[in-house]
């Protein structure tokens, strides 16, 4: 068994193919965000024009978010986030400027945030419905029809606020740590091997929802493997892995130290993480912009405390998870805290 090396933005990150040729497939440090996907826009030369004139806005919307009041903050990153979503479906579609944009989604809020919802609207051909469409390519899911989401639902599996949302509802926390994460090759086998920080209950219902866990000295581990067809694996090879992982469930931030990785004992509401946060943000900004009046009401004051917490923190999560999912590459912020 010999270590098989971090590439390709294996576990989290991996495409099929490049989106564009950068830093040798290896995970990537910048400096400035904004900087770095003018680049990628440039390198990749498709309709450029109209993707950096959707990058300025996004930018501009997202600088005056963080300097903003609470409660003006959601409506300002959501239209951030909508302009970077558009940037990253035309570089995988290149749908172009002259089709039809939608937001693709509706929220409801019920007058309490317990529930509330967000409802996903069906893809059309002759317009993107742009949070349906991010939805397909971040989940490999095609929305079909009206497709309605609880808000406290969703936010269970929101990793970053995870600990809060568990406190607030007195709800047992669901994620288990991965850590000491190995890769490994053995002849044409390539695999993942991670401790998890759990108790044996944990493994019961981790085993329940098709996690593979084995004993190493008392100690249990979290191991998938993949069966190849060839001594040195490819990119296709790392990406099926991937997919097998990313397919039972795994959850993840990325902090100062880089990516931390989580698995599920939850059986439900397991959203990906990108469109967890984009779809609260949208049903944030969507009551700041029609309902200020009620962006308090209809929170509870620890519920209060928890929109603190995500809009404090999940904005550059969706920032810098989003242009690891789109170039396929792990992307760390240099120089300084999340």
């Amino acid at each position: 068994m010999t270590e098989l090396k971090e590439k390709y933005g294996f576990p989290l990150f991996t495409k099929e193919t490049n989106l564009v040729y950068l830093g040798h497939e290896r995970k990537l440090i910048i400096s400035d965000v904004w900087a770095f996907w003018d680049y990628v826009i440039k390198k990749k030369n498709t309709d450029k024009k109209f993707l950096l004139s959707l990058l300025e806005q996004a930018k501009n919307f997202y600088n005056a978010a963080e300097n903003a009041p609470l409660n003006t903050k959601p409506l300002l990153f959501y239209y951030s986030f909508l302009n970077l979503a558009k940037i990253v479906l035309n570089l995988e579609y290149n749908y172009g400027q002259h089709i039809n944009y939608l937001h693709g989604i509706s929220e409801r809020n019920n007058n309490t945030f317990h529930k509330s919802g967000v409802t996903l609207q069906p893809i059309e051909t002759s317009k993107i419905k742009v949070a349906s469409e991010l939805y397909r390519l971040f989940n490999g899911v095609t929305i079909e029809t009206n497709t309605t989401i609880n808000l406290k639902n969703l936010l269970s599996h929101c990793v970053g606020i995870h600990r809060a949302y568990s406190e607030i509802y007195r709800k047992n926390e669901a994620f288990c740590k991965l850590s000491k994460t190995e890769y490994f090759k053995n002849g044409k086998e390539i695999g993942i091997k991670a401790k998890i920080q759990c108790d044996g209950r944990d493994i019961s219902s981790l085993k329940k929802l098709g996690y593979n866990i084995e004993k190493i000295d008392g100690i249990p581990y979290l191991i998938e493997t993949l069966q190849t067809d060839r001594y040195s694996p490819a990119r296709e090879d790392y990406y099926m892995l991937s997919q097998q992982i990313l397919n039972k469930g795994i959850w993840y931030y990325v902090g100062d130290s880089g990516y931390n990785m989580y698995v599920s004992k939850q059986k439900q509401h397991r959203y990906p993480t990108e469109m967890i946060i984009y779809c609260t943000i949208f049903y944030l900004g969507s009551i700041t912009r029609y309902r200020p009046n009620l962006f308090k009401e209809i929170f509870n004051d620890m519920e209060q405390w928890l929109m603190s917490e995500f809009l404090t923190t999940q904005p550059k999560q969706f920032l810098y998870l989003t242009t690891a999912k789109m170039l396929g590459q792990k992307v760390l912020k240099a120089y300084t805290s999340f």
